[in-house]
């Protein structure tokens, strides 16, 4: 968020100046960052693509040395380190390799030939240091999720995970059972498009874990399949937020992948298994985004 406050203060700076073309691209890419940003915090994938965000970027950094020369560029230069949290992760190393070249080929080309080779080294230096935080960043968080019973890939609740909660059944009866199936993504795996599959399987998590409260989680049970389960729900109530999950998630998934979801409740631990299937035999019958309803209560 400092960097879109930075960028706004400096197109009103630019305003002052009458620099009206920088001011329109110093906004543009305030609005960039901003958009994106909301998209990471609510979890779900950039809204505005990389290629428009190094483009604007590119030419923001262009005028902005035309402008007012590489003093006054200099303050884009905690924009240009912040702008990393700006795209989804995905996208990451693309955006930062273009910042290492992009910035020293600027300053070079204004005839500061030291600071351009300055500027090369410690975009190398700290790319790196990134790179390795990342990773073990990643290999950490990873590590705590499977210390805490959850799929390191969605971060939902592993099914061991799953097995340990049922015994809380009868205490928190009814619980709602959900049901979420992406039909489709084993035809992807078939076709050796194992890693699309799994960005399908973590995109669809991302939209659900947000909606449950911390009385509800989210399993996975199998390579295309999540079940939620719900302290204190009925069966319509769970049906409900199967077709709504359905109905939100379906229009991010691409061609031949479908969502299905089914529904079910339970009020003893012994019956957990038979509900399950009961919810999981409702996906065979859903239509494309539409939750079948399942009465039984068990």
């Amino acid at each position: 968020m400092f960097c879109v406050l930075l960028l706004l203060g400096l197109a009103v700076k630019s305003a002052v100046l009458a620099h009206w073309v920088l001011v329109g691209f110093l906004i543009a890419l305030a609005g960039i960052i901003f958009v994106n940003l909301l998209a990471l915090w609510r979890h779900s994938t950039a809204r505005v693509p990389l290629s428009v965000l190094v483009a604007v970027l590119t030419a923001t950094v262009i005028l902005t040395t035309y402008y007012v020369g590489i003093s006054g560029a200099i303050w884009m230069f905690p924009v240009l380190v912040g702008l990393r949290f700006a795209a989804s992760p995905a996208q990451y190393q693309p955006a930062r390799l273009v910042l290492i070249v992009m910035v020293p080929l600027v300053v070079l080309y204004h005839g500061d030939a030291g600071n351009a080779g300055r500027l090369l080294a410690a975009a190398l230096i700290s790319s790196a240091y990134l790179w390795l935080a990342e990773g073990e960043m990643v290999s950490l968080r990873a590590k705590l999720d499977r210390d805490e019973g959850r799929d390191p890939l969605t971060r939902a609740f592993s099914r061991a995970s799953l097995e340990q909660d049922r015994e809380m059944i009868s205490r928190l009866a009814p619980v709602g059972l959900v049901v979420i199936r992406l039909d489709g993504v084993m035809a992807l795996r078939n076709q050796g498009q194992d890693r699309q599959a799994d960005k399908l399987i973590a995109s669809v998590a991302r939209e659900i874990i947000p909606i449950l409260s911390t009385r509800e989680r989210l399993y996975r049970l199998g390579s295309s399949e999540f079940m939620i389960g719900l302290a204190g729900w009925r069966a319509f109530e769970s049906y409900e937020l199967g077709q709504h999950i359905c109905r939100s998630v379906q229009p991010t998934l691409p061609e031949g992948v479908n969502a299905q979801s089914g529904a079910a409740e339970v009020h003893d631990p012994e019956e957990f298994e038979s509900a399950l299937a009961r919810a999981m035999a409702g996906l065979d019958t859903a239509p494309t985004g539409v939750a079948p309803f399942s009465p039984e209560v068990l």
